[in-house]
C-alpha cells in the first residue's frame, strides 16, 4: 500500500463521485472543487491542497480531503498556543497538515474508501505516521470526526481532543408552537418577545431554495456576510465567486436561503445547507442593525424550517452560549492530532486532558441551564 498527494480534488474527479457516499453538502466533489477553482482553498491564503490518495498496486483505494498550512485560519480548532510552543524550542510549527472541511466546523467522516475496498481506518492508520515523518511538516490534525473514528485513531498514536457544539433536535415537533410549549414559561415567552417585536416593526422572512436564488440574492448576500466579517475583524476565507459556483452546481438543491425584508426593503440574510436529516447555518449578515434579526434568521427560522421539512437536526455553527436558552444543547465534538515533536508531545497530551475535563464539566453545567421542561 502506497500514501501519495495530489494537488487538486480534479485529478481524482471520477473516484469522488463514485465514493463520497456522505450525504452532507460539505463532503461533495462539488463544495472541494469549488472551493479550489474560486482559489478559496490555494497557496495564496494557507490552504494548499495535498488530498492523500491511498493506492494498492497502482490501483486507487481511498482518499482522505487534507491541506498543507501555512497559518491556522479557519479551522475553528484552536492552535496557536501549539505554534508558540513549537517556537520556544527553535521548531517551526508550520507547514503542518490538516484534514478537515476548509472554514467549515462540521463533524464528517474524513477517510473514503472504494467500493471493493479491504483496508479500513484501522489498517491504514499504521501507515500514516510514517508518511507523515517523511513530509516536512510539524503536525497532522483531523478536526471535527465522530467519536468512533476519534478513539480508533487515539489508539495509534493521534492524540485526542475535545470541543464543544450546540444542536437543536427536532422532537416529532409538529409546528414551531409546540416547540415553544417544550420550554419553560420564562424562555418561551422571551422567544415570542423577540419574534412579536419583528412582527410588530413588519419584518417579514422569505425563504428561498434552489433555483429562486438568483446571482442579485447572492450579491446581497455576500454584502451581509462581508458586514458579519468586518465587525467581527475577521477574515473573508469565501469570496463571492465561490458562492456564486456553489448556487450553480449539484448542490443547489441543499442551499437555503432566508431573506428578511420590511416593506419589500431588504435587511439581511442567513444560507444554510441540508444534508443528513440536518439543517446546518453557516453564515449570516445584515445591511442595517435590528434588534433580534440575528436570531430570527438563524435560530427561529432555522427551526421552523426543520420542523416543516421533517429535518431531525439544526446545526447552527461553533461557540455560543446564548443559543442554550433558545434549544440548542450542548454536546462534545471530537478531534484527533499527531506531532513530529516528541519533546512536545507528553505536554500536549496533558493539556488535551486537562482542556477535555473542562469541556465536560462546562457541558454538564450548561445542560442544567436547558430551557426545555423535563
Amino acid at each position: 500500500m502506497e500514501i501519495n498527494t495530489i494537488s487538486s480534488i480534479e485529478e481524482i474527479q471520477l473516484f469522488c463521485k463514485k465514493n463520497f457516499f456522505d450525504i452532507s453538502p460539505f463532503i461533495s466533489y462539488e463544495f472541494f472543487r469549488e472551493l479550489e477553482t474560486s482559489k478559496c482553498t490555494s497557496p495564496s491564503n494557507g490552504w494548499s491542497p495535498e488530498h492523500l490518495v491511498i493506492t494498492n498496486n497502482k490501483v486507487l483505494e481511498g482518499i482522505i480531503p487534507n491541506f498543507k498550512k501555512s497559518n491556522s485560519n479557519g479551522e475553528y480548532v484552536f492552535d496557536h498556543i501549539f505554534a508558540n510552543a513549537y517556537n520556544q524550542i527553535g521548531k517551526k510549527y508550520y507547514p503542518k497538515y490538516l484534514s478537515a472541511i476548509p472554514f467549515t466546523p462540521v463533524k464528517r467522516n474524513k477517510f473514503f474508501y472504494a467500493n471493493n475496498s479491504k483496508f479500513s481506518l484501522k489498517n491504514i492508520s499504521k501507515y500514516l505516521i510514517p508518511f507523515f515523518s517523511q513530509k516536512e511538516i510539524s503536525s497532522f490534525h483531523i478536526n471535527f470526526i465522530g467519536k468512533t473514528m476519534s478513539d480508533e485513531l487515539s489508539q495509534h498514536n493521534f492524540s485526542q481532543r475535545l470541543g464543544m457544539q450546540y444542536y437543536w433536535y427536532n422532537r416529532c415537533y409538529k409546528t414551531f408552537d409546540c416547540f415553544l410549549s417544550s420550554l419553560k414559561r420564562t424562555k418561551r415567552k422571551n422567544i415570542m418577545k423577540e419574534r412579536n417585536f419583528l412582527k410588530d416593526e413588519k419584518i417579514e422572512c422569505i425563504v428561498k431554495r434552489s433555483n429562486e436564488i438568483s446571482t442579485k440574492d447572492i450579491e446581497l448576500f455576500y454584502r451581509c456576510y462581508s458586514n458579519t466579517i468586518k465587525k467581527k475583524w475577521s477574515i473573508h476565507y469565501l469570496n463571492q465567486l465561490f458562492f456564486e459556483k456553489l448556487v450553480k452546481s449539484n448542490l443547489k438543491n441543499q442551499i437555503i436561503l432566508i431573506q428578511a425584508f420590511k416593506e419589500n426593503i431588504f435587511l439581511g440574510c442567513s444560507l444554510h445547507f441540508i444534508g443528513d436529516n440536518t439543517l446546518y447555518g453557516r453564515y449570516w449578515g445584515a445591511l442595517q442593525e435590528v434588534p433580534f434579526l440575528h436570531f430570527e434568521l438563524c435560530y427561529y427560522q432555522a427551526i421552523e424550517f426543520a420542523i416543516q421539512n421533517k429535518l431531525s437536526k439544526v446545526e447552527a455553527g461553533a461557540q455560543g452560549e446564548h443559543k442554550i436558552s433558545r434549544g440548542y444543547i450542548p454536546e462534545l465534538t471530537y478531534s484527533n492530532h499527531w506531532f513530529e515533536s516528541q519533546e512536545l508531545k507528553e505536554s500536549i497530551n496533558i493539556f488535551f486532558y486537562e482542556e477535555g475535563k473542562k469541556v465536560k464539566d462546562t457541558i454538564e453545567y450548561l445542560k442544567k441551564l436547558s430551557p426545555f421542561k423535563n
